[in-house]
């Protein structure tokens, strides 16, 4: 399981709780909320973590001056 996921069930435990033990509820909904926020930080952080990957990647490669044939300067005179 991701951390996300992880979060997610941390706050879905956590508001299940909250309905369990109503004298309790706001301390277990500021815990649901506390988990939402921390998978919200999880998800843009891997989020950035991919385009900063996905910009490291080498992009396609170019041709030089000179093509593999050779230039101008390779052909034979005769």
């Amino acid at each position: 399981m991701t951390g996300v996921a992880n979060c997610r069930a941390m706050e879905l435990m956590c508001l299940q709780r909250a309905k369990a033990d109503p004298a309790n509820g706001w301390k277990w909904l500021g815990q649901a909320d506390r988990w939402r926020a921390l998978g919200k930080r999880e998800a843009a952080w891997r989020i950035q973590k991919s385009n900063i990957q996905q910009q490291m990647t080498p992009g396609p490669m170019t041709m030089g001056p000179n093509p593999v044939g050779g230039g101008p300067q390779f052909k034979q005179q005769g």
